[in-house]
């Protein structure tokens, strides 16, 4: 998804996380992947290999569902200058239903040139410290 240049701050890229998370708790996990695609598809279709990891994380954690109905934390983090485009990485940890853990949501922003596009990075178990 391109993101609007005036849209590259905290704010801005924390209500694109909460877009993405959005439609990962609504279900819409086909509009997800049409809109970020899904960066470790791995030759999977996106919509596909979003709903496989996402159920192999609740199977994981022993959960029977995200519980995305509470206030979620969204934290971004900005890169120094490389040369691998990487601009900054948002994150937002969802609990899960009947477990002690979360799911969490990676979103990468790469530029190219002055453009810069979001792209959902991985769906994987939080890992709490």
């Amino acid at each position: 998804m391109q993101i609007d240049n005036a849209s590259v701050d905290d704010a801005s890229l924390k209500a694109v996380g909460r877009d993405a998370v959005r439609l990962l708790c609504s279900g819409d996990i086909t509009a997800l992947a049409s809109r970020f695609g899904y960066a470790i598809a791995l030759g999977r279709e996106p919509a596909a290999a979003i709903q496989q990891d996402l159920a192999e994380c609740l199977e994981q954690t022993g959960a029977s569902g995200l519980a995305c109905e509470i206030e979620l934390d969204y934290e971004v983090k900005f890169f120094a200058p490389n040369d691998s485009n990487l601009f900054a990485l948002v994150e937002c940890v969802i609990p899960v239903q009947d477990g002690s853990s979360g799911v969490l949501i990676e979103v990468i922003v790469t530029s190219k040139g002055i453009d810069k596009y979001a792209t959902l990075e991985q769906i994987s178990v939080a890992s709490w410290d």
